[in-house]
């Protein structure tokens, strides 16, 4: 039994899709069978140990090294344990993800923690469009867990998010929060064009600068308790550097946007009551 087991890449030419790297599967598997494992490189067929050194077994703790954007899946369908990702990685890292903790100490691509319902994403980067979103012709998107990209995000960030927390560190793309069903979507930086469009319910935090849909309606200005508590959180749990003003800052209520009276709200930070 290893402490970790660490998958070092080879040179990758091409997309290479990665299916079930669940570090809790992985506790009954010796090195040999890890690399046995099957992945998908185009119409061949081939395994993990054709594209990755494997070394250690029977381990619940994972580390994925030299990663690139032409990995895609690390992490997908994960149920527990931890993954480590040292580099870049592609698209569909962590999508449908039930639980433990998965770190990428890079940027990733498209739908990141798509369709999650549990456990820990960390993005030491950027990500690509719909981080946290619904997958393909899906009603709802992330029911569960948190989301955590310390740069900016793309397009669709929380789009049908149910429940759940996505924390953008820099700015997201247009249409953040879209068709939101619940749930909260913390964006530090600014937003793009159309944050909340369709909203049922659910909070967007906008403490960058948000450009409020007509179809909102503004409420209040005032400092509501669960973003303060939220901010502090990321603080101590999860090490996010958060100036000290913006936690005691206050903020414009916004509702909207579906139904009459609408149930899901911006929050867009102001300096003063």
């Amino acid at each position: 039994m290893s402490e970790w087991i660490t998958l070092t890449a080879r040179t990758i030419d091409a997309p290479l899709l990665v299916p079930g790297l669940d570090p809790v599967r992985f506790v009954e598997l010796s090195e040999h069978d890890i690399a046995a494992l099957p992945v998908s490189a185009g119409r061949q067929p081939a395994t993990l140990g054709d594209f990755f050194t494997v070394q250690g077994g029977r381990s619940a703790r994972v580390r994925v090294e030299w990663s690139t954007d032409r990995i895609d899946g690390l992490g997908a369908g994960m149920t527990g344990g931890e993954l480590e990702i040292d580099g870049d990685a592609g698209s569909l890292v962590g999508a449908g993800m039930r639980g433990g903790t998965l770190r990428v100490r890079g940027s990733v691509g498209d739908e990141a923690g798509a369709a999650m319902a549990g456990g820990l994403l960390r993005i030491d980067g950027d990500a690509g469009e719909r981080v946290g979103a619904n997958t393909a012709g899906a009603a709802k998107g992330m029911t569960g867990g948190e989301i955590l990209v310390l740069g900016s995000a793309g397009a669709e960030a929380g789009a049908r998010l149910r429940r759940g927390l996505i924390v953008v560190g820099a700015d997201a793309g247009r249409d953040a929060g879209r068709a939101m069903i619940a749930g909260s979507l913390f964006v530090l930086g600014s937003c793009g064009e159309g944050a909340g469009r369709g909203s049922k319910r659910g909070s967007i935090v906008a403490c960058g600068g948000v450009t409020v849909p007509p179809t909102y309606r503004y409420a209040c200005t005032y400092q509501p308790p669960h973003v303060r508590m939220t901010l502090l959180y990321l603080v101590r749990r999860h090490g996010l550097t958060i100036d000290d003003a913006l936690v005691e800052s206050a903020f414009r209520r916004y509702c909207g946007d579906a139904g009459d009276p609408g149930k899901g709200e911006i929050l867009e930070r102001v300096h003063s009551v």
